[in-house]
């Protein structure tokens, strides 16, 4: 396998920027990944058409963070919102990628949000997205939008938990299949400018199983010279492998869709976990 010329090759990273914790969460991984992988940071910021909308129906108004009487809301004064939400998420994006010497570029789409991501995502090789913590309960929440992009994608998306990152304590998980197969591709990629520590949990349910898998991932980690830590998870289901996460303390986790019980609960289980990033290859 020529790595060049590997379909798995991030060249560029998509992040969908609208100034919140999340985003910027997505941002500061994206950027680590960029380094590694000497790949192009590409921000977007969505003028979200239902926003401005409903700035122009004749009851919308805004309330403070404390409460009091809402404030009218009127066209103009949200797209002067956005265009403010856009310049800051610009600024964010040039800040980062500059104290690391990256080639960045951003650009403003107006649209509907799913609708321009996904636009945009076709563009890109991998995108970084982030996600919303709920202290009180421990919880994770995923949005509407980052479970349609799950649901619907065809590249790889890098989920973030709140406050998470891409580091050390990689794993992937292999079952033979195309999709998972690229997925270690992907793994080894990450693992290799790391220090080519990785785990490969493999969907086994009999040692013959197990055999034929350790020998199908073989030429791939051969190829990026690394030795992995084999564990084999006789089961392919969500609650199994978040537990095999929790065991290992993995950090960032490489997962096709379809080797375990795919979705957003299966990525809100490993979010939640050890707060380990998912990597999700469709």
């Amino acid at each position: 396998m020529n790595r060049a010329a590997s379909p798995t090759q991030v060249r560029r990273i998509l992040v969908p920027l609208d100034a919140s914790a999340a985003s910027l969460a997505a941002l500061a991984a994206a950027v680590e990944l960029a380094v590694r992988m000497d790949a192009e940071l590409v921000g977007l910021f969505v003028e979200d058409v239902s926003l401005l909308h409903l700035a122009g129906l004749p009851f919308a108004s805004e309330r403070g963070v404390f409460g009091g009487r809402g404030r009218p809301l009127n066209p103009a004064g949200m797209e002067q919102s956005l265009r403010a939400q856009a310049a800051r998420a610009e600024l964010a994006l040039s800040e980062a990628a500059g104290r690391r010497q990256l080639r960045w570029t951003f650009r403003v789409a107006r649209g509907q949000v799913l609708s321009e991501v996904l636009v945009a995502m076709g563009e890109a090789d991998l995108t970084a997205l982030g996600t919303v913590g709920v202290r009180q309960v421990r919880r994770v929440q995923i949005g509407g939008t980052v479970r349609e992009i799950i649901a619907r994608t065809t590249h790889p998306v890098l989920i973030l938990p709140p406050g998470g990152t891409v580091r050390e304590s990689i794993a992937a998980v292999f079952d033979g299949s195309p999709a998972s197969l690229k997925a270690l591709v992907l793994a080894c990629a990450l693992a290799a400018d790391d220090g080519g520590d990785l785990e490969v949990l493999l969907i086994a349910a009999d040692p013959g199983s197990e055999a034929r898998l350790r020998q199908a991932a073989t030429p791939v980690l051969q190829e990026f010279e690394i030795r992995p830590q084999f564990i084999p998870l006789t089961e392919a289901n969500s609650e199994v492998l978040a537990n095999a996460v929790r065991e290992g303390r993995v950090c960032t986790l490489v997962l096709s869709a379809g080797s375990v019980a795919s979705g957003a609960d299966t990525v809100r289980l490993l979010l939640e976990g050890q707060g380990c990033a998912v990597l999700w290859v469709p």
